[in-house]
């Protein structure tokens, strides 16, 4: 919701809001679930049902922050109040997507930290931007920033399925390697739909795809964490 367009979009407030109901409608269904719908042979991992589903829970909120900062609290003040909800989305659901991405891989508990931590600079650039009432400190330097944050992660992430790997060959000899090549296509098609998100500027076309990706999301992270066996070293 970039511009104000989409808040006069009866249609697309509509599709808005369906995406927030979905995703809480997700996360409620992830923690309370005993028993799995699309895999019901299959024992999935609890701490990948969390992460998931407080991601689907900030998901949600962004739709609210979005829309209740733009139409409430700053509706005359469009770059504090685009600079404010684009820094909430960084500071949230980047590092979140990260947690559950991490979760994912199951050979060994590796730490958040690090990634919630290079989120202070896009806070402070924000913070300067708002400040200075400045697009370049409050969007563009978060935005930069963010990018190199994002390709050192996949780098990472390319590194750490390298050993999910080898522990899985170790270990379970005969299971399909599914479990990579589907965590290494969506790390990679989740960060090129987050290039096609921070590059919209409004386009109508671009919000209502954001929508029915964030939809398709939604049900692709449901659908892995039902189908992800939980695994436990040999």
């Amino acid at each position: 919701m970039f511009d104000y367009r989409g808040l006069q979009d009866v249609l697309f407030i509509a599709l808005y809001v369906a995406v927030a109901i979905i995703a809480l409608i997700a996360a409620v269904y992830l923690l309370f679930r005993q028993r799995n719908v699309f895999a019901v042979d299959v024992r999935s991992s609890r701490r990948l049902r969390r992460r998931t589903a407080v991601l689907m829970v900030v998901m949600a909120a962004s739709h609210v922050w979005w829309y209740a900062i733009g139409q409430w609290c700053l509706h005359d003040d469009w770059l504090v109040r685009t600079i404010l909800v684009i820094m909430f989305d960084h500071a949230t659901l980047v590092p979140l997507v990260m947690a559950v991405l991490l979760a994912m891989l199951q050979d060994r508990r590796r730490p958040l930290w690090p990634w919630l931590l290079v989120q202070t600079p896009v806070v402070l650039f924000a913070v300067a931007g708002m400040d200075e009432r400045s697009w370049i400190y409050g969007y563009a330097l978060p935005h930069y920033w963010q990018m190199a944050v994002i390709a050192v992660f996949i780098l990472y992430y390319i590194y750490a399925l390298r050993q999910y790997e080898r522990w899985l060959l170790d270990n379970y000899a005969d299971l399909e390697r599914k479990e990579v090549w589907q965590s290494l296509l969506f790390v990679v098609g989740l960060f090129a739909v987050y290039m096609i998100y921070t590059s919209n500027a409004g386009e109508m076309m671009r919000e209502y795809l954001s929508q029915v990706i964030s939809i398709v999301i939604i049900g692709f992270l449901v659908w892995r964490v039902e189908t992800l066996q939980e695994l436990e070293e040999s």
